[in-house]
């Protein structure tokens, strides 16, 4: 099965932690080359092998698997990334973790995801994650973009962009969860993003 990695990165928590802190607009971390080389090709064949229909609403259009996986390959994908990641992110971040969900994303021509923020009552999610894997078609446009959002009496009263971040091949991008953690992804130009997307819960 394809494997996750924790690389170089992780030998120092305390500065991991430190950048969590301090990332701007809000917090969250970028990993890159997150898969060994040698297992990139396994695990574009396991999310190859999961069906995706369309969807679309309001504020999204996109492709996307199931929110259960629907193959045993990508559950097993799922739960070897919690494994890998709930323990020491929980403890850079200092949250509670335990289990994280999965599902496959593609983004093609003309798809998007407007600002929004992932942070539901009684849902629990704790962290949000994005890890993008090579295309045969590497898009145009797709970014991650963070947004600094301002507050006043508890009304949000000023949105400005504040980070984009390139969905490059390998690349993990994790961020906190909350009611200013807002972000969208750029519309596609051309091409094809795809990502395994989720979140991470206690």
């Amino acid at each position: 099965m394809a494997s996750w990695r924790l690389g170089p990165a992780w030998s120092d928590e305390a500065r991991l932690a430190e950048e969590w802190r301090r990332a701007e607009p809000f917090p969250h971390l970028v990993f890159d080359d997150f898969v060994p080389e040698d297992a990139l090709a396994e695990l574009v064949g396991v999310v190859d092998e999961e069906p995706i229909e369309r969807y679309e609403a309001d504020i999204y259009a996109f492709e996307a698997s199931a929110p259960e996986p629907k193959t045993s390959g990508l559950r097993d994908l799922r739960d070897a990334f919690a494994r890998t990641l709930a323990e020491p992110l929980g403890r850079v971040t200092e949250k509670s973790l335990r289990r994280a969900d999965l599902r496959a994303y593609a983004y093609r021509a003309g798809h998007y995801l407007l600002p929004h923020t992932d942070h539901q009552e009684d849902v629990g999610r704790a962290l949000a994650y994005a890890y993008y894997f090579p295309s045969p078609e590497p898009p145009e446009g797709g970014e991650l973009e963070l947004f600094r959002c301002t507050r006043e009496g508890g009304e949000l009263v000023a949105i400005e962009s504040a980070r984009l971040i390139e969905p490059r091949p390998n690349r993990l991008v994790v961020f906190d969860v909350s009611d200013v953690s807002l972000h969208q992804v750029r519309e596609v130009l051309a091409g094809l993003r795809p990502s395994l997307s989720g979140w991470f819960y206690p």
